[in-house]
């Protein structure tokens, strides 16, 4: 129930009441499955539109849904081990050994994330683009001296940096 503040409000809230009443119910999805429907003999069946199926043999025939890597983050070579982007605040995710931390703002030993790390990179840039945003010029390895400030980024990263 929503509260209502003012008149106004409380008549808005009358109205919208009103129309919900007026409007003629929905059959529910069981009512719209004819009585007569093939079935096939199974304790557990599945609805798929035409007969209730055996949920055994729909869950075979299920689609599978694959989740596709979007080309930026395609793009970082597996054995990358500083990725950068500038979300809110420049992002580095550096692999220290068989994990990734997380750098914000800095790449100084005091602005590494103690409360992240991750085995993989796709879970350290998810993370990342969670709490600061999605980077503007994408995902993009650097090269360097591991834990340093100063970095080469690749061609394609567009920095001066030195």
């Amino acid at each position: 129930m929503a509260l209502a503040y003012g008149r106004e409000a409380l008549r808005r809230l009358r109205e919208q009441q009103e129309a919900a009443v007026r409007e003629p119910m929905q059959p529910s999805l069981l009512e719209q499955i004819p009585p007569d429907a093939p079935m096939d003999d199974a304790t557990i069946t599945v609805w798929d539109g035409e007969r209730s199926v055996a949920y055994e043999k729909w869950l075979a025939r299920a689609p599978v849904v694959v989740e596709c890597t979007p080309p930026d983050k395609a793009a970082i070579p597996a054995d990358a081990g500083c990725v950068t982007g500038d979300c809110s605040l420049r992002v580095w995710l550096v692999r220290d050994g068989d994990r990734w931390s997380m750098f914000a703002g800095s790449r100084a030993a005091h602005a590494r994330r103690k409360d992240f790390v991750s085995p993989y990179l796709e879970h350290a840039i998810r993370t990342a683009e969670q709490w600061y945003g999605v980077p503007s010029g994408g995902w993009r390895t650097e090269t360097g001296r591991a834990g340093t400030g100063k970095a080469e980024h690749v061609e394609a990263a567009g920095n001066d940096l030195p």
